[in-house]
């Protein structure tokens, strides 16, 4: 076969690179550096263009075989992706998805002046916006609130029949305090003044900021309960006037203060202004009484760093209603599959609902009545028979895809109609936004003045790339979406809908009230929060994140009989120190930060260890590999020291440090010291 000047002329065979797989490395199929294309053409042209003998920088066939190897550079690139790609086509064709991007949640507090001082009505799916560097973080609520032109007067703690005022800032406690006191006992309570002219109906929401603190563990599944931490007993109440009348809880996502989230109170018609038994002499305040009733903490008693009136959930995303789905032409695909396209994306994961109009379009006049079925949102079709009438989601493209009468039921035909009612579009670590940055009001409501963020929003992950799904797709088809080993526990745990994960890790017979004890039937799921972009603080997963993956492990893949217990990861803080030798021609500075962020990496329980997957769980920090990683980069000559400090305890130098079993490490700033080569 004749040899053409575009051909791979090549006789070298391509060599191993690092890449995603679980092996770590794939081969390279071409040189792509634009170096190699300029060098190519050069040595063909004696073949092609033999009169062509002038080499200088002027000349224009220079310059043309400069710029073709510059625009070839990335085009070669892609070809080297080629293995990569084909190994994540045959992971999806197997029915391992990549994980979708999840929304950030927050906050939002409410400003109301309505003319005759009652509340208002802020229904679900109110939005505001956030300015952010790609534009407007939609925020929407996730739940009515009805907000009251109310302020919160006194914040008080009552212990031993006392009652001791908490300074207020701006908007709430100046600091934060223990609502019950340091050692809480029955009687102890939270009191709550509100100043204003009218009185809060028919419910008021509280939303509670509760100082960061492991959160207690979720166990589901299993033939027998396990024994629970004894709860203490919290009741509402209402002063009115000079009796307590009680105040119906409709909903409490801080579990009894032991989580930040709100409370919403049902409140009488009337409530008349008074003054607590042991309270100062003062004006008359509308007070709520959140009194411990009967038990006490077994643990650290709750500590509040925050405290709001009129704040409700909200979640970066915003809702599309009612819209007819696109047909996509494709040729190549099936006559009997229908592929629709949703406008918007990215989609959250189930948050699709979809509608088909089951008249073929035989009705040309309109005389019967319509009538429509809601079909259901699946992972894949495979599964599925004939009279399913299931679609799958690609929430990157927005690609509906339903079935083809083999797997899945065929839409029938007809014009717009296939519908969605709803569906939610955001999610991203762009919604992750500082607190204070949520100001703009998009919805209209009367009497409406304000809304704001008062603490920082949490979560938001973006779409999972693709060298994690590659990664992540082996175990996938071993465990087949069962959890028998241990370690399918933790990798199928990423499949929780509603929980924020970015790993987990299962320990059959862990249970994390009880260390040092291993509990037959019990699987231990230790799992590790996404990291919020410049943490200083080792991430910490909320309680209904280990109670959604508790619950999806129990009812979907673990065997009958087994409890699955989560609970959150032991992170042993480590910091380096090393003398490093640096090029005198390289920017000290940038070295030095490339260097830093190196061993940051390195170390990273989410993108760290030795291919990027992070942190191994347990292990040893060795001291070899990291003078190894800090010589990989440029501008760092020689290591002449490198010493560990682990949990605030300095080793000896060139020493290694083993971390407990199950436990990860993290990385605290590290001490890079320029010397001079010796």
């Amino acid at each position: 076969m004749t040899d053409v000047w575009w051909a791979h002329g090549s006789t070298e065979e391509s060599h191993i690179v690092p890449g995603p797989g679980p092996s770590g490395e794939q081969p390279e199929l071409v040189d792509a550096t634009r170096e190699a294309v300029r060098a190519a053409v050069r040595d063909r042209v004696p073949g092609y263009t033999p009169d062509w003998t002038n080499p200088d920088r002027q000349d224009a066939g220079v310059a043309l075989v400069r710029l073709f190897g510059t625009q070839a550079e990335p085009v070669l690139a892609r070809v080297n992706r080629l293995p990569e790609k084909i190994l994540a086509e045959h992971l999806t064709t197997a029915g391992v998805r990549r994980r979708p991007a999840t929304a950030a949640a927050a906050l939002l507090e409410f400003t109301v002046h309505p003319p005759d001082g009652a509340s208002v009505l802020v229904p679900a799916g109110f939005q505001a916006a956030a300015s952010g560097t790609g534009g407007d973080v939609v925020f929407e609520t996730d739940q009515d609130l009805y907000a009251t032109p109310a302020t919160l007067g006194v914040i008080a703690v009552q212990r031993g029949g006392a009652l001791e005022p908490v300074p207020l800032g701006l908007n709430g406690p100046g600091r934060p305090f223990a609502p019950f006191g340091v050692d809480p006992q029955p009687g102890n309570a939270l009191w709550l003044g509100l100043d204003g002219t009218a009185s809060p109906f028919p419910s008021l929401s509280l939303g509670f900021v509760v100082a960061a603190a492991p959160p207690s563990p979720a166990a589901a599944g299993g033939l027998t309960p396990l024994p629970l931490e004894p709860r203490p007993l919290l009741r509402w109440d209402v002063l009115d006037g000079g009796r307590f009348v009680p105040a119906d809880v409709v909903r409490d996502e801080t579990a009894g203060l032991r989580a930040s989230g709100t409370i919403e109170l049902r409140l009488p018609r009337t409530w008349a202004p008074g003054r607590p038994p042991a309270a100062r002499p003062g004006p008359a305040l509308r007070w709520l009484r959140l009194q411990v009733t009967n038990g006490v903490f077994m643990t650290a008693p709750p500590l509040v760093a925050g405290l709001r009136l009129n704040t409700v959930a909200a979640t970066a995303a915003h809702t599309i209603f009612d819209e007819p789905l696109e047909p996509i032409q494709d040729p190549a695909a099936p006559a009997e599959r229908r592929r629709l396209r949703l406008s918007q994306v990215p989609i959250l994961a189930g948050s699709v609902v979809i509608e088909v109009d089951d008249d073929p379009g035989t009705d040309l006049f309109g005389t019967t009545e319509e009538n429509a079925s809601r079909w259901q949102e699946v992972p894949s079709l495979s599964a599925h028979g004939p009279d399913d009438r299931v679609f799958v989601v690609d929430y990157d493209s927005g690609v509906v895809t339903f079935g083809d009468g083999v797997n899945g039921a065929p839409v029938p035909p007809g014009f717009r109609n296939v519908r969605a009612v709803r569906y939610r579009v955001g999610g991203g670590t762009a919604g992750a936004v500082a607190a204070g940055a949520v100001g703009g009001v998009v919805t209209a409501r009367p009497f409406v003045t304000g809304v704001t963020n008062p603490f920082p929003a949490t979560g938001g992950t973006d779409a999972e790339p693709d060298a994690d799904v590659v990664r992540r797709g082996v175990g996938e088809l071993r465990s087949r979406g069962r959890a028998v080993a241990p370690a399918d526990y933790g990798l199928l745990a990423l499949r929780a809908p509603g929980a924020s994960i970015a790993r987990a890790n299962g320990v059959p017979g862990l249970h994390p009230d009880f260390p040092g004890t291993p509990i037959p039937g019990v699987v231990g799921v230790l799992v590790v929060p996404p990291i919020e972009e410049g943490g200083t603080e080792p991430p910490v997963p909320t309680a209904a994140t280990l109670r959604a993956v508790a619950d999806f492990l129990s009812r979907e893949v673990a065997p009958a009989g087994s409890t699955v217990v989560t609970g959150p990861v032991a992170f042993r803080r480590i910091a380096v120190e090393a003398r490093v030798v640096l090029d005198a021609d390289q920017d000290r500075a940038a070295v030095l930060a490339r260097a830093a962020e190196a061993v940051t990496t390195y170390l990273d329980p989410v993108r760290g260890g030795e291919h990027g997957g992070g942190w191994p769980f347990g292990g040893a920090v060795r001291h070899t590999p990291l003078v190894r990683r800090l010589l990989a980069v440029d501008g760092v000559l020689a290591v002449s020291g490198l010493s560990l400090t682990a949990d605030g305890l300095r080793l000896p130098p060139c020493t290694d440090h083993a971390i407990p079993p199950n436990d990860l490490v993290w990385p605290d700033r590290p001490v890079l010291i320029p010397v001079e080569e010796s």
